[in-house]
């Protein structure tokens, strides 16, 4: 009897070994694997400090263009509404976390949103604007007069840091085009917890530029290709959903001085094509709203 119970101990001993290593040279072929597809995001909070009229912030009044006039649009019953002002960037202010020079280091992005109706996809309710005229030259913009109060948000400041990035569960199938070959996720618990020892906490912030997107549901990428082929859908391929990555992601705001959120808890996305973003196109841009 002793010596059945010593092999089946020796059998559990060695079975468990080749497991743990088979295990530990998935994990790195993971890791490497990763690292290949790691991205450096820029991340942003909310910073309660004063705010000059043409640094980062939320809300407030932006500082615009003299030309520009402020965005809004007509719905489907010919009514105009005028957007919340949301978001402006100071490309300026990104520069020194612009490790891979995407981003125009010159210029404001700006955010409006219909928060009233809340989109969900691409549309005039939801505009990312970009202008190259030097921030010196930007004008504070009045709101318009039909502008609710309670859409005039609280003005606070940005801060920036980096944000090394890797593509979570959607992100990473697609990127992979579904080869099963390819694809070393086993169990996403376990995964996530190996991605944060090697050196990709998740940060929590208000929001990112670049780097890879903190989806609430399903991969966007593949999304906006689609409906930027439109009617030509033969054209479509996994290589060229592959051109799409994060430009912006703003979060649902909880601070005491004020309170935005999109659907339940949700978030807002723009998408670009890199090769738009090489040349500082911003015209062909993709928004997705998701929620819980």
């Amino acid at each position: 009897m002793s010596d059945t119970r010593k092999f089946w101990n020796l059998f559990r001993r060695h079975h468990d070994n080749e497991q743990s290593a088979a295990g530990s040279d998935r994990g790195n072929a993971l890791r490497t694997q990763l690292e290949q597809l790691a991205r450096n995001g820029i991340a942003f909070d909310i910073d309660k400090k004063e705010v000059s009229p043409r640094q980062s912030k939320f809300g407030g009044r932006p500082a615009l263009p003299a030309s520009w006039e402020w965005p809004r649009y007509s719905d489907e019953y010919g009514e105009e509404h005028d957007l919340a002002f949301l978001l402006q960037i100071n490309c300026e202010e990104l520069a020194p976390y612009d490790t891979d020079h995407l981003l125009p280091h010159e210029g404001m992005f700006y955010l409006f949103y219909d928060l009233v109706n809340q989109p969900w996809l691409n549309g005039p309710g939801a505009r990312l604007l970009y202008t190259p005229t030097p921030a010196a030259e930007l004008v504070p913009a009045e709101y318009p007069d039909r502008l609710p109060d309670s859409q005039r948000l609280h003005e606070m400041g940005l801060k920036f840091s980096n944000s090394p990035a890797v593509p979570d569960w959607d992100d990473y199938n697609s990127l992979l085009g579904g080869d099963d070959n390819a694809n070393l996720y086993t169990d996403w618990d376990i995964i996530e917890k190996r991605v944060e020892s090697w050196g990709y906490p998740p940060v929590e912030s208000a929001g990112r530029l670049l780097g890879y997107a903190r989806l609430i549901q399903n991969g966007i990428a593949e999304l906006c290709e689609s409906r930027e082929r439109g009617d030509k859908p033969e054209s479509y391929s996994p290589e060229s959903a592959r051109e799409w990555i994060l430009l912006l992601q703003l979060d649902s705001v909880d601070e005491p001085e004020v309170e935005v959120s999109f659907g339940d808890c949700g978030s807002l996305y723009f998408y670009i094509r890199q090769s738009d973003l090489k040349r500082l196109d911003f015209s062909h841009i993709q928004f997705e709203m998701q929620c819980y």
